[in-house]
């Protein structure tokens, strides 16, 4: 039976993948290299932390426009007070309510206030990243994130710094390690083949400090379900890819949560994709490795979106909706990879926040992934993509929900920024800005089960909140036009944003481990 522990989990994979472990991409090897400085800011943070209690002052933003993303209403002249974290006080400036003593206060006339958001699909939780992305997170509004790959002792570091030091970092719930079939994809996934070594990759993450199960492309069918039935039994979630041994039917049935990528749908939209699964499900029970699955897509792919089916996709829609399947479709991920051969984005201002070590492996050369794309794969993914967003417009008026989530880590996905791209991506696919807004708060906050805590601008709930310039009902485009951004009631004015840039710059700024080509 494959090993499965945790503990074990890095060394495990390698030996199982040995021949092809070389050319994965170069960030999750030099984020273990350079671990050893992330412990030296972590327990400086701590020492600092024991100084001095984290600064969460009385706040009242004044005559400001509260956005509610439940009704879709603007609510104006308003007063929010918070303290200690909670919001207190939400209600029509000037009326009877509470009224702390010597809040700090905050003039809201002519601005917008919204709920912190969520980035429900990131790759943050590796040594030393935390401290690069977790304020790249906060200058941007985004105060919650879902990790869907790291590792748990650094999600477990990030909490405590987070919470007891002046070091404002977003919430997070964590996944930890992913499960995978064996070969893995990544090295570090804990490995299953059997239906018991499902069952025991859940028992372990979960006693490890797992808020969710996220499994992989090439796990096995019997793994597959093993995860799927130990996790319905001790009530823990499961998201992630659809394994090619699966039909996203079937995941969405065995009450996988979540889906990431869209993963799976053009091919479960396709009137061909009984003819030509059991090619790919084969590849994933044999065993062979995720070569084989990039040659069988140069085969199938084109074949899958020049098939696609209303038919089918109205199915597919139906056991979504009726299962509560959510969809995160990481458009901003899909696009990256689609465009990593586009030069131009060379010049993208944000690179100046990422360090050199990690945007080296941005060049297809440098991804095992993409290393072997010819003009027509490109272009394939370039359809692909244009699809996608379809199928994102296509589910949402068929009543299947959707969260917003980037995939932060991979090409042309930057910490932050690139969730407000996400949502402008909404739109194009002709969500209104309101219904982009909620996928990055009022629906993150029902999928994780948190309305009573987080989700709109309401009393009681958690003090995580965008103070914007312009009206994002307008313009989705405005959710960029930050003033002022309050994470778990600390203050991080327009000064502190751009101190905190400026402190990032300079910590991603050597290019610590980078590697020739």
């Amino acid at each position: 039976m494959s090993t499965v522990n945790i503990t074990d989990t890095f060394e495990h994979a390698t030996a199982a993948d040995a021949r092809s472990a070389p050319r994965h991409s170069v960030v999750i090897a030099v984020a273990f290299f350079v671990g050893f400085l992330f412990l030296v800011f972590a327990f400086a943070g701590r020492a600092r932390a024991q100084a001095a209690s984290a600064v969460r002052p009385a706040i009242a933003i004044t005559h400001v426009n509260v956005v509610d993303v439940e009704s879709g209403r603007i609510l104006e002249n308003m007063r929010v007070e918070v303290s200690g974290g909670i919001i207190r006080y939400v209600g029509k400036e000037g009326t009877a309510g509470m009224r702390m003593t010597s809040p700090v206060l905050i003039n809201g006339t002519g601005k917008y206030l919204i709920p912190g958001l969520w980035d429900m699909h990131v790759h943050s939780a590796w040594p030393l990243f935390p401290a690069l992305m977790g304020p790249q997170y906060i200058v941007n509004g985004v105060t919650g994130v879902r990790e869907m790959f790291g590792d748990l002792a650094v999600i477990r570091q990030w909490r405590a710094t987070s919470a007891t030091a002046d070091t404002i970092w977003p919430r997070v719930v964590a996944s930890g390690h992913i499960i995978d079939g064996k070969p893995p994809i990544w090295p570090t996934s804990v490995v299953a083949v059997t239906e018991a070594d499902g069952r025991h990759a859940v028992d372990s993450l979960k006693q490890a400090g797992a808020d969710f199960i996220k499994v992989y492309s090439l796990l096995p069918r019997a793994a597959y379900i093993g995860v799927a039935k130990r996790a319905k039994e001790l009530g823990i979630p499961f998201v992630g890819h659809v394994s090619y041994s699966m039909t996203v039917a079937e995941a969405s049935d065995l009450g996988q949560k979540s889906i990431e990528h869209l993963d799976g749908v053009i091919r479960a939209c396709s009137s061909r994709d009984a003819e030509f699964r059991p090619l790919v499900r084969g590849i994933v029970e044999r065993g062979v490795g995720f070569d084989s699955i990039i040659s069988a897509g140069r085969v199938q792919n084109e074949a899958l979106l020049d098939s696609q089916d209303a038919g089918a996709c109205a199915a597919l829609a139906s056991t979504l909706r009726k299962n509560g399947t959510w969809l995160s479709p990481t458009l901003t991920v899909l696009h990256g990879m689609g465009w990593a051969d586009d030069t131009t984005q060379l010049s993208d201002a944000r690179l100046q926040y990422m360090p050199k070590f990690l945007t080296a492996g941005w060049n297809p050369k440098n991804d095992f992934r993409l290393k072997t794309m010819t003009p027509e794969s490109w272009a394939r993914r370039k359809r692909e993509f244009k699809r996608n967003v379809e199928l994102v417009r296509y589910m949402h008026e068929r009543g299947v929900p959707i969260i917003a989530g980037t995939d932060m880590l991979n090409p042309w996905v930057f910490a932050g920024w690139s969730l407000h791209d996400e949502l402008a991506y909404y739109v194009d696919a002709g969500l209104t800005p309101l219904e982009a807004l909620r996928t990055a708060t009022l629906n993150p906050a029902r999928f994780l089960d948190k309305q009573k805590e987080t989700g709109t601008v309401a009393e009681g709930k958690w003090a995580d909140l965008v103070l914007l310039d312009a009206n994002p009902l307008e313009n989705i485009r405005n959710t960029t036009a930050i003033n002022t951004v309050i994470a778990d009631g600390r203050l991080v004015t327009p000064e502190r944003r751009l101190q905190m840039l400026e402190a990032v710059k300079l910590l991603a700024k050597p290019n610590l481990g980078a590697r020739k080509p």
